[in-house]
């Protein structure tokens, strides 16, 4: 079974809407039997999303009402077979306290766009989230047929 597990930092904006945009994507391409989840670096577990994040979703077409906070464990990334984050921090810090997920490892710009870039968190600038929300499930919805060859390869 194909899995895939999106991190960012506290796994309540980036991560969730992306497991959420990509999981959407897949039930309607009736690709089953794929698991996708997220987690996050510094994450407090068990918080629901913040009401920005649940209102943001909801204009996405994305439901995260069922959405938990995970802090990213050696056992989720022993599942999964691709690890996509959200900035080059989030690998280097991955590849640091768990070497053995070196190799699965990869930063989610570069595979979508095929650019080293990271994807700014909407905490730090809540204006801006809305923009960068958008433009990251835009992203996932048009190039997720890289990230499915990623995992089949």
């Amino acid at each position: 079974m194909p899995s895939v597990l999106f991190i960012c930092t506290g796994n309540m904006f980036r991560s969730p809407i992306a497991e959420a945009a990509f999981r959407q994507l897949l039930i309607e391409d009736g690709r089953s039997g794929w698991t996708v989840s997220s987690a996050g670096t510094w994450a407090t577990p068990g918080q629901p999303p913040p009401p920005a994040t649940l209102e943001l979703a909801r204009l996405l077409g994305l439901d995260l009402s069922g959405h938990r906070t995970r802090l990213v464990d050696e056992a989720m990334l022993e599942a999964a077979d691709v690890v996509l984050v959200m900035e080059s921090g989030h690998k280097e810090a991955i590849e640091v306290e768990f070497p053995a997920a070196r190799q699965k490892v990869h930063l989610l710009m570069q595979v979508l766009t095929g650019r080293r870039h990271d994807i700014p968190d909407p905490i730090t600038a809540m204006e801006d989230a809305e923009p960068i929300l958008r433009s990251l499930v835009d992203l996932i919805r048009s190039e997720a047929g890289k990230i499915i060859r990623l995992v089949e390869s």
